[in-house]
């Protein structure tokens, strides 16, 4: 329990200061898109991603702790699972010929928190 409190704490701490400065962004209208028309919010976008992240990397955790053997497993799995889920999210928004930003976006916020799980698991995975 501790080892999962530790790793949602680095979690927060990396993804909260891009969080602000991504909305920041668009708030200073420094990137010419309007977030008002966007299929979703970008605190919503966050808000999924992260809570998709510390599902994984808990599950990840409790694995590696039981049986370090199946850990890299687990994570390709939930990690595939993140990602049909985010296909599923992201489908209403491809067919939108105007709204390119909205699609870097949330492929950019999927990958920044895809980076995030990746990095952390490695650390897990090389602590044994």
């Amino acid at each position: 329990m501790i080892n999962s409190i530790r790793i949602l704490k680095k979690l927060i701490f990396v993804a909260l200061p891009i969080f602000i400065i991504h909305v920041l962004l668009f708030n200073t209208n420094l990137i010419t898109g309007n977030e008002a028309d966007f299929y979703y919010s970008i605190p919503l976008l966050y808000g999924l991603f992260f809570m998709l992240s510390a599902v994984i990397l808990i599950i990840v955790t409790k694995i590696s702790e039981k049986n370090f053997d199946n850990t890299g497993m687990v994570f390709m799995i939930a990690t595939s699972i993140k990602m049909v889920v985010a296909f599923f999210l992201v489908r209403p928004i491809l067919p939108l010929e105007d709204n390119k930003i909205e699609k870097i976006n949330f492929f950019a916020i999927f990958i920044l928190f895809l980076l995030f799980e990746t990095i952390i698991v490695a650390k897990i995975l090389n602590k044994k």
